[in-house]
């Protein structure tokens, strides 16, 4: 869907949210609403056979949607899926499983239980770039902080010795943190203490000091958001 077609459909569903809420709940009209920003998915099912999961948080959670900078008053179900880089949008929360994917669009933001998921392109730190989903979790003047929740699919090892360990075919989870500078192209950034103190260039001895007298670790991301909290007033 061009942004054109994405314009008149938010503009509509706009309208249909408006009506379509009634104490809190939603009513058919304001849930068909949400289907104006999906796409439906003939995808397969995650198999059964494999050790863990497409998601960090399986549970449909209650999604506000933004579009355009307006934040719709109405809310939905949503769930990021780690492994698919999608939304997964959803009747009911307890529902399991669902083919209506979210739009992916830069001006369609979901917040998801409170977080934000902003689709933009970003950069690894040899260069190469990608576009997909980052969460949104520190929104400053000059820094912005994004986090990404990866899922790795892993095949199979079968030892070949007693000294080996076997491993099921799993998907294995990671995280990355990803800095935007001035408005930039967010670039993925290392969480050593190291890293994050020479990030700040000039600063950085007003910075190591702060993370030493705060006793912070800058593997934490409470931690690394008040660091560039401090940062962002020096």
């Amino acid at each position: 869907m061009n942004n054109i077609k994405l314009f008149f459909a938010l503009l509509i569903t706009a309208s249909i949210y408006a009506q379509g809420n009634i104490n809190g709940n939603i009513t058919g009209s304001a849930q068909q609403a949400l289907t104006d920003f999906g796409n439906r998915s003939s995808r397969a099912p995650q198999p059964l056979n494999i050790q863990g999961s497409h998601y960090f948080d399986s549970e449909f959670k209650s999604t506000t949607l933004e579009y355009f900078g307006k934040e719709l008053n109405d809310s939905g179900y949503m769930r990021y899926n780690a492994f698919r880089d999608e939304i997964e949008m959803a009747d009911t929360p307890g529902q399991k499983e669902s083919d209506l994917i979210l739009i992916k669009s830069k001006d369609v933001i979901p917040l998801i239980n409170g977080e934000r998921y902003e689709y933009l392109p970003h950069r690894v730190e040899e260069g190469r770039a990608y576009i997909g989903y980052l969460v949104n979790i520190y929104d400053g003047k000059e820094n912005r902080l994004y986090l990404k929740r990866k899922k790795t699919f892993m095949e199979a090892k079968i030892a070949r010795t007693s000294l080996e360990n076997s491993f099921p075919p799993r998907y294995v989870e990671s995280k990355e943190v990803y800095v935007s500078k001035n408005g930039d192209t967010p670039v993925s950034i290392k969480t050593s203490k190291k890293s994050i103190i020479n990030f700040f260039g000039s600063n950085s001895d007003k910075v190591k000091k702060y993370i030493k007298d705060q006793k912070l670790k800058t593997s934490e991301i409470s931690s690394l958001i008040q660091i560039f909290e401090f940062a962002e007033k020096i």
